[in-house]
């Protein structure tokens, strides 16, 4: 068993993992541990490694798997997208994006993003994080009671609900058909069983069937709780650096990024790999920001 090290982050999010070789043979136990600390806390970091876009497709297929390690069978394993403001094509090259869930519009949600540094010149704008069920544990008891029964319609793109002070540096695509889905705001992980506030507001529209005044006013609320500043964790990226997050769990997002900046190129590989082939021809369509942020 690798001896490894692990290191909260913030009391809410994240652990960086300490003497991790990812080149190296890993045995079941290792992975027993990776796996009970990423559902404990939601995002996983590794610093200065060397990772092959292949061993970065197994490893995120075996930790959303829960550790089995057959998972990552039959995935394409040179498959990925660059988060980048210099390759090109590469996703979301610039501004703010603000919290989220990748493809919370869809019925997908439940994946596990990874992000590796190819190259991170410094100053790099970092990504952030907050834990989703933190955020519904800590509610207090009466808003608990009031949202159970209610669901929100969540749409891709940028809604700008909870930012409105920053809405000018935010990437505005367009395009004429939306994508949407309607959940629970009181929502069980798929895997884990715990209950999480599942709202966002870089794509939550609306809950559906209250007034729009109550509703906003209701989110509005429900915004200021979860992205409390001391909530909020941030990965300051240095070249060579992993990081792999339950999507639904830990919610992302980064301050703004100058196009013409630091070179920031974070090479983007999401698990399960089957369910994202299926899932393609639904999202041809959408700006090459909205697929790999």
């Amino acid at each position: 068993m690798q001896q490894l090290e692990i290191r909260e982050l913030s009391p809410t999010v994240g652990a960086e993992i300490i003497g991790f070789d990812p080149n190296a043979e890993i045995d079941q136990d290792t992975w027993d541990l990776l796996s009970k600390t990423f559902d404990e806390r939601g995002m996983l970091a590794f610093r200065n490694i060397d990772l092959s876009v292949a061993r970065q497709h197994e490893i995120v297929e075996i930790l959303h798997a829960g550790g089995d390690t057959s998972a990552p069978e039959g995935i394409d394993a040179e498959r990925f997208s660059y988060v980048s403001n210099k390759e090109e094509k590469g996703g979301a090259p610039y501004g703010r994006l603000l919290f989220h869930a990748d493809m919370m519009w869809s019925d997908i949600a439940f994946q596990t993003p990874s992000l590796y540094a190819v190259e991170a010149q410094q100053p790099a704008t970092p990504t952030i994080f907050v834990n989703t069920v933190h955020a519904w544990k800590t509610l207090p008891e009466d808003m608990k009671e009031r949202l159970k029964g209610l669901s929100a319609r969540h749409e891709s793109g940028q809604q700008g609900r909870g930012d409105t002070e920053y809405e000018g540096e935010l990437i505005q695509p367009q395009w004429g058909k939306l994508r949407d889905t309607v959940k629970p705001i009181a929502t069980p992980h798929p895997r884990t069983g715990e209950t999480m506030l599942y709202i966002c507001e870089q794509q939550t529209r609306e809950i559906v069937g209250l007034p729009k005044a109550e509703s906003d006013a209701l989110l509005d609320q429900l915004f200021q709780h979860m992205y409390r500043p001391e909530n909020i964790m941030a990965h300051q990226w240095r070249t060579g650096d992993l990081v792999i997050w339950d999507n639904m769990f830990a919610q992302h997002g980064r301050p703004y990024v100058e196009g013409g900046g630091p070179a920031r190129t974070l090479r983007k590989i999401h698990a399960p790999n089957k369910v994202l082939d299926a899932f393609l021809k639904q999202i041809a369509d959408l700006p090459t920001y909205e697929r790999a942020m």
